[in-house]
């Protein structure tokens, strides 16, 4: 389980949830800038999109080896974020000309010295931050997705689809109990290969609070009743990622590890998505 190799013939399906309500318009901490939590989110986005799409080039050509899909939600609305039909492959994503924006990040200068150095990177997902959450709306509509993605004959033996659903606060359209449901659907949608895994990612503007990412159960005994929620609504994350977590968060981590982050920093959260959408994953 958990161990089909990506490859042409076996495409791997990786969506991503943003929360685009109006809460997102609060600022966070990104490396060592401020900045709001809409921008945070959509510029680590950005970023995915343009690292899968890097992952497939080879020297010959692009092979196409992903099914990419954006889905925002806010102000009462769900919205497909890269094509109205939802998933789009690497191959037709790299076909597209996005627009490049500007992002600056502090670097070491060769005198040791740091400062902020811009660069320029493709925008996939443009920022927004406004109205309500309808997280339950968005789950359905992935749910859905992913069952017609799973559901086709040549998806039936690739690895599960991975949903990563990056938010700041409560949805507005369900409770706890109708929210972990919704997301028990999404994860029992299934490949031969084993069950969708849904990360949730929660980000907040108080940096106080102690970081808790991929945490085994004692580590949520403390949590406040949000960050419990959004664990229990993430897989338990398969055996075949212990060691990769293992290493991430540090000797005396012991398995299982749910798939949550909270309060985690963007590195961090990179960190979640990179071992989400590759770490045993091999590439053909």
């Amino acid at each position: 389980m958990y161990s089909q190799e990506i490859t042409r013939r076996h495409r791997a399906a990786i969506v991503l949830m943003l929360d685009r309500s109006a809460s997102m318009q609060g600022r966070v901490r990104f490396g060592r800038m401020m900045t709001t939590k809409a921008e945070a989110v959509a510029m680590t986005a950005n970023m995915l999109i343009t690292e899968l799409i890097d992952r497939c080039r080879r020297t010959d050509a692009l092979r196409n080896y992903f099914d990419v899909a954006v889905v925002g939600y806010g102000n009462d609305s769900v919205e497909q974020l890269l094509s109205e039909d939802g998933f789009v492959s690497v191959e037709a994503l790299s076909r597209r000309t996005p627009r490049m924006g500007r992002v600056a990040f502090e670097e070491e200068l060769p005198d040791g010295t740091a400062a902020m150095v811009e660069h320029s990177r493709p925008c996939w997902v443009d920022i927004n931050a406004e109205g309500t959450t309808p997280m339950y709306e968005a789950m359905m509509q992935v749910r859905d997705m992913v069952e017609q993605w799973c559901a086709k004959p040549e998806n039936r033996e690739s690895f599960p689809p991975i949903v990563i659903n990056i938010t700041d606060g409560e949805p507005t359209d369900c409770d706890d109990n109708e929210l972990r449901d919704i997301c028990a659907q999404v994860r029992r949608v299934s490949t031969e290969d084993g069950e969708t895994l849904l990360l949730n990612v929660h980000i907040c503007t108080d940096w106080t609070l102690p970081s808790i990412i991929f945490p085994m159960p004692d580590e949520l005994i403390g949590a406040g009743r949000q960050a419990r929620t959004l664990a229990e609504c993430s897989s338990v994350m398969p055996s075949v990622f212990d060691d990769a977590i293992i290493e991430l968060k540090g000797m005396g981590a012991v398995p299982p590890f749910y798939g949550m982050g909270y309060n985690a920093s963007v590195i961090e959260l990179l960190s979640i998505i990179n071992i989400g959408s590759r770490s045993i994953i091999n590439m053909e």
